[in-house]
């Protein structure tokens, strides 16, 4: 038999941040006898009692991703795939990162250092699947391989 609903939730929560998006999705998934206003009951009673919050979920993901060299686009993605508006991405970046571009600098100097032969193809290629915007792959790459 299925946990109480309750605590999955709490469960779910004791392990990371998840965003209200997601919790509603575990509970669907793993009590689909609850009702919608039954699932959102719950979902409001996490955020009344302070132990979920989109907004420290965003400010966690997005710190973890900028620490994993990704770029804002693919975080930007990653947070739409959670249910977060990421149009309020500049409020969790913070002032203390870098420029788009002196980020993407540098997660290229990083990939470098393992690459015996590297081109400028695949180093625009490696930058872009990180979400680098291509402008910002461009000028690194010529700032790093001329």
């Amino acid at each position: 038999m299925a946990a109480d609903p309750k605590n999955t939730l709490i469960e779910s929560l004791v392990r990371r941040e998840h965003s209200r998006a997601e919790l509603d999705r575990k509970l669907r998934n793993k009590h689909p006898e609850l009702s919608l206003i039954e699932r959102l009951s719950l979902l409001n009673w996490l955020i009344t009692e302070r132990l979920q919050s989109d907004e420290r979920f965003s400010e966690a993901l997005v710190r973890s991703r900028l620490n994993r060299g990704w770029g804002l686009r693919r975080i930007e993605l990653e947070l739409q795939t959670h249910g977060i508006d990421s149009s309020r991405i500049d409020d969790w970046l913070g002032c203390d990162v870098a420029s788009e571009q002196d980020r993407a600098t540098e997660v290229l100097r990083k990939w470098l250092r393992s690459k015996k032969d590297p081109t400028r193809d695949k180093a625009l290629r490696f930058l872009a699947s990180r979400g680098f915007s291509f402008s910002d792959a461009t000028e690194a790459v010529d700032s790093i391989m001329g």
